[in-house]
C-alpha cells in the first residue's frame, strides 16, 4: 500500500523501515530491513539514532510491551466501541507506569494522548 501512496505520508519511501517477519526476508520497497526476532529489535534499540516508531501493528506493540521495550505511547482514543476485535493490551503485558505528557481532543471527540515511561508500577497508587 504505502509505496504507491506517498502523498499520504511524504518521505515514507525514503526512510529506513524495519520489518519483523518470520517468513519474509526481503522486499522491493526501498530501504526495508528485515528482522526475524525480538533480539534483532533489542540490538537496534540499543544503538544511537532516531526513535523506533510502530504504526498500526497491535501484534508488534504487544511483543514490545511484553519485552519491556516501550518508552513512549501515542494513543488515539476514538469515541466508539466495536465489541470485538484486536486488543492492544492483552494478558502477558508487563506492568509499566506511564506519565501523560501531551493531549489534544479533536472536534470529533478523538483524544490524542502521549504517554512517556515513568518507571515501575507502584501498587496502591492508582488514581493518586
Amino acid at each position: 500500500y504505502w509505496p504507491q501512496h506517498e502523498k499520504l505520508w511524504p518521505g515514507v519511501n525514503d526512510v529506513t523501515k524495519y520489518v519483523l517477519s518470520t517468513t519474509r526476508k526481503n522486499s522491493d520497497w526501498n530501504n526495508s530491513v528485515f528482522f526475524s526476532s525480538v533480539e534483532d529489535i533489542k540490538k537496534l534499540k540499543n544503538t544511537d539514532g532516531s526513535d523506533i516508531q510502530v504504526w498500526g501493528s497491535s501484534e508488534l506493540i504487544q511483543l514490545l510491551l511484553n519485552n519491556d521495550m516501550v518508552d513512549e505511547l501515542w494513543l488515539m482514543i476514538h469515541p466508539l466501541t466495536l465489541g470485538k476485535g484486536k486488543k492492544l493490551f492483552i494478558n502477558g503485558a508487563i506492568p509499566a507506569a506511564f506519565t501523560l505528557t501531551e493531549n489534544v481532543v479533536t472536534s470529533s471527540g478523538v483524544i490524542i494522548a502521549n504517554y512517556k515511561r515513568a518507571g515501575k508500577v507502584k501498587t496502591g497508587t492508582v488514581g493518586a
